[in-house]
């Protein structure tokens, strides 16, 4: 019970901050991909630069062991890396969500386009069961490795990890700092000035407050020897469900703590994203909305083949934009900086091809966040 307590409340404070910081807003993603709305860009590089210092000090103070703060590594595993970054980029590219944020979304109730984010939810189910199929054939194809061993930044320059984490945390510090002189960020007007502690509290935070915020949670789940991965966690609701019907998968083949730690903590982030809404102030343009939610077939269709996308990429590649980047890149594992560097590529490309063809009105996607806080 206790590893199903402590999951789910990691998840929840981790949705909370998806949700706070804006990161289930179509736009906010796709602002970040398109470098027309950096504020997203800016949370994840400083909770990378917040772990990286946390994870750092403590390695260089010796205190790493004592506290459960030895991050764990991912393991390099060859051209899957790219195999599985490609599909997950062009998925995310498409639908402006991850694992996390579309759980987040769900949770948060936001969107114009109702169902939406279940139907990526069901994706990410599906993309899951895809990969329990394909997993063997690719294997024996060599293209996921089968000799799969952590390899890591600090490691391939023969220095110590505590030293290159304090040097990487102010790297992306300073990159944070930079984007934010010099890139926009969108400002979503509350309809409630602010002039309390409370009232900055129910706004939208800023990226210094949630990246930083992000960071600490990313590190408290290492200090409960998890690992806050959502694609992961993902995979351990699907293969504890499989037991439950008698039907266990390989890739779970059985449930113990750190399964159920997993499968709570994206159970946690719909809770999570959930109360963060309730709490929140609305935009002054959600005041008066012209816009209402309504079904629709075809975006639930993209959502469906989205969510499906991500889970396999994820899958294949070795992680999501939680485990294999905000929460993995800290941890100086090469494996994890190529699927992080390959999906981000991808999905740039892919949205920015979007946009220059104009399949994407991305000041519509805006005004539409504003008012239902896609």
């Amino acid at each position: 019970m206790k590893a199903v307590f402590l999951g789910l409340l990691t998840g929840m404070a981790f949705g909370v901050v998806l949700y706070k910081v804006g990161a289930s807003r179509y736009s906010r993603v796709i602002g970040m991909l398109t470098l027309r709305d950096t504020k997203v860009m800016k949370f994840a590089f400083t909770a990378i630069a917040t772990a990286s210092a946390l994870y750092g000090l403590a390695a260089v103070f010796g205190v790493a062991e004592q506290l459960h703060l030895v991050p764990r590594v991912m393991p390099f595993i060859g051209a899957a890396h790219v195999l599985g970054g490609v599909i997950f980029g062009v998925a995310m590219g498409v639908t402006g969500t991850c694992p996390g944020t579309c759980v987040a979304k769900a949770g948060g109730m936001g969107g114009d386009k109702r169902f939406a984010a279940g139907f990526s939810i069901l994706g990410l189910v599906l993309g899951i069961i895809a990969y329990a199929w394909v997993k063997a054939p690719l294997t024996d194809a060599g293209v996921i490795a089968t000799n799969q061993k952590p390899m890591t930044l600090h490691g391939l320059l023969g220095l110590p990890y505590g030293v290159v984490a304090m040097g990487w945390s102010a790297l992306f510090f300073g990159i944070s700092v930079a984007v934010d002189r010099f890139l926009p960020e969108k400002v979503f007007t509350p309809a409630k000035e602010r002039r309390s502690l409370v009232d900055y509290v129910r706004g939208e935070w800023s990226w210094v407050a949630s990246g930083t915020l992000g960071g600490i949670v990313i590190v408290l789940a290492t200090a409960q020897d998890g690992y806050l991965g959502f694609s992961g966690a993902a995979l351990a609701v699907v293969g504890g469900a499989a037991h439950l019907v008698g039907h266990p998968m390989e890739l779970v083949p059985k449930v113990n703590d750190d399964i159920l730690w997993r499968a709570m903590l994206i159970v946690g982030v719909f809770p999570g994203g959930f109360l963060a809404h309730l709490f929140s102030t609305k935009s002054e343009a959600a005041t008066h909305p012209t816009v209402k939610p309504t079904f629709s077939v075809k975006a639930s269709g993209k959502a469906l083949a989205g969510g499906f996308g991500l889970a396999l990429g994820a899958m294949i590649g070795g992680g999501c934009t939680t485990g294999a980047f905000i929460a993995a890149w800290p941890t100086l594992s090469v494996g994890s900086l190529a699927m992080g560097g390959t999906f981000f590529v991808a999905s740039m490309a892919t949205s920015n091809l979007l946009l220059f063809t104009r399949r994407l009105d991305f000041g519509e996607a805006q005004r539409v966040g504003d008012e239902v806080y896609d």
